[in-house]
């Protein structure tokens, strides 16, 4: 065992970010939570005792976050509760259950953390008939990622619930890397050669970047005398990409050599051109740190932002831009052990209101989102607006044999007509992208 595990650890660098803008905030903000419907026979406590288990294998999920010497640490509780109160509905009419599940669970999104007491994980389960439930699982961003939730906490909670379900042990081997570890080792990694090597890259890619000003369907902003206006809920916006598109896009990008994303990522710049008066188009998009094996089957904040920089002049023709975007893309991925945080610190890349310089993320969905097979049960997941700290957040999801696009957007910025406009641009440039490479 690691003679450290029971130390206060410090704070990954992406977790110092998250919590310093959360506590400015003044309100919870960061909830990563997964939510199912189960119809079936369900042993609701055989679930908690899954659900329990998997918090005790996992440092994370038991981390509280006091501030020592006015900084945060992590500390790990020894063991941690997870209650799984059931709301009955089941004596309301039928056609109100879903109703009044749909009001829970929109509530439940805006209960705060204690990060100083904990827990830092909740559950709840909602009873619409003898047969039927649904199931929330939450836990602050601070301590998961969508990696955590489908790639381990999922796939551990379907073995955990049969054991329990038939009154067998675990058979999950001990988890063999927990977050601490990965905290520490970051600190260390940073402060040698190779996070020496890697600052000076971003430093010289990041040269006198200035982020992306507010596009041109932003609404006004109010103004300097104007009071505050209360943080708004994101809003979400889908658009499926037609089959004959969606095929077109592949088949150009094995063309081009190029992966899939490459192609998006350069048609959303090109969108974005559309809009701002510069040819400097600077996105975000989510890496990870789990470039080490050992870490596959932790649970923790492994994501990372990288900066993704691209000239876009107004008349760029798709095929350069699209092995420019290449070319940004492939160093952004070579350099992404180093944690945004640390390059914002380091080069300034901060907006009055600490407000950091990049406001649009575009991101690729490359960790299947399964619902667990938990025996006895048909198990359907319930989609709910995510949280965003960007004012436009792009994501492409490729499930399925087809390809999805959500928009997550800040609707004191952009409202929904505004959404719906950038969202038909985007369109209009795959499109019209995959015709230029088609026709030259």
């Amino acid at each position: 065992m690691n003679p450290a595990a029971h130390e206060d650890a410090p704070l990954s660098y992406a977790q110092q970010g998250m919590w310093f803008l959360e506590r400015r905030a003044g309100h919870t903000r960061y909830i990563d939570a997964v939510t199912f419907r189960l119809v079936g026979e369900l042993d609701a406590a055989a679930l908690r005792a899954a659900i329990e288990e998997v918090v005790g294998r996992h440092e994370a999920l038991r981390t509280r976050f006091p501030v020592v010497a006015g900084a945060p640490v992590q500390r790990v509780s020894p063991r941690a509760e997870v209650p799984l109160p059931l709301t009955d509905l089941t004596a309301l009419p039928e056609a109100e259950r879903e109703q009044v599940a749909a009001q829970f669970l929109a509530e439940d999104l805006r209960r705060p953390f204690d990060l100083v007491r904990g827990p830092v994980v909740r559950a709840a389960l909602i009873g619409l008939g003898p047969r039927e439930h649904i199931v929330r699982v939450s836990s602050h961003h601070l301590v998961s990622d969508a990696w955590s939730w489908w790639v381990v906490i999922l796939r551990e909670l379907e073995q955990l619930y049969t054991a329990h379900l038939h009154g067998h042990s675990s058979p999950l081997p001990p988890v063999p890397t927990q977050y601490g570890d990965f905290a520490r080792r970051q600190r260390d990694w940073l402060g040698g050669p190779a996070g020496a090597k890697q600052l000076a890259h971003w430093k010289e890619v990041l040269a006198g970047a200035s982020g992306l000003p507010p596009l041109a369907v932003a609404s006004p902003e109010p103004p300097p005398a104007a009071p505050p206006e209360p943080e708004q809920p994101p809003r979400t916006q889908w658009m499926a990409v037609p089959q004959p598109l969606y095929e077109r896009l592949q088949a150009a990008a094995r063309r081009e050599h190029v992966s899939l994303f490459m192609l998006l990522l350069a048609a959303s710049k090109r969108m974005l051109r559309r809009h701002v008066d510069t040819d400097d188009i600077l996105v975000g998009t989510r890496g990870g740190f789990r470039t080490r094996a050992e870490f596959e089957k932790a649970v923790g904040l492994f994501v990372n932002l990288l900066p993704v920089r691209t000239q876009v002049p107004a008349d760029a023709d798709f095929r350069d831009l699209l092995h420019r975007v290449r070319r940004n893309l492939i160093g952004a991925y070579t350099h992404r052990d180093m944690p945004f945080e640390r390059l914002a610190h380091a080069l300034g890349l901060w907006r009055p209101g600490f407000r950091p310089l990049i406001s649009v993320c575009v991101s690729f969905q490359t960790t299947p989102e399964v619902p667990p097979a938990l025996e006895g049960l048909d198990t359907t997941l319930i989609n709910h607006d995510p949280f965003s700290a960007y004012p436009l957040d792009l994501g492409f999801y490729e499930a399925a044999g087809a390809l999805r696009v959500l928009l997550v957007h800040d609707p004191g910025l952009y409202d929904d007509k505004a959404a719906a406009r950038l969202l038909d641009d985007l369109h209009e440039e795959l499109a019209t992208g995959c015709r230029e490479l088609e026709d030259a």
